[in-house]
């Protein structure tokens, strides 16, 4: 039992530091509509999570099958987003000559 909780553990940072990837992505998209875009990655999380769950709760689809499905999607998810443009004026076009914040010496 310790084991399954360490390796429970290790797995839910790594997810918790992927879902930190998106959202941190969110701001950098357009500064204007920022709220727009969090609530789209929010609510399109959630939406997978719902389609993936049916698929795993149909009868006949097994682990494996479950997992090819999600691998199938993420290899599909990548191609269609080579395929996007960034927009002009987007908020890391507009702040990407920014130097970054000098660090502060707490001593």
């Amino acid at each position: 039992i310790p084991l399954a909780i360490l390796v429970t553990m290790t797995c839910s940072f790594f997810v918790q530091a992927g879902e930190g990837a998106v959202f941190s992505i969110v701001p950098l998209v357009k500064k204007r509509v920022t709220g727009q875009v969090a609530g789209m990655v929010g609510a399109y999380g959630n939406v997978g999570a719902v389609c993936f769950l049916t698929v795993f709760s149909l009868e006949g689809v097994d682990g494996s099958t479950f997992f090819s499905v999600i691998g199938g999607c993420a290899i599909f998810c990548l191609i269609v987003s080579l395929f996007l443009k960034e927009p002009e004026g987007s908020f890391a076009d507009a702040h990407g000559d920014d130097e970054p914040a000098p660090a502060v010496d707490a001593a």
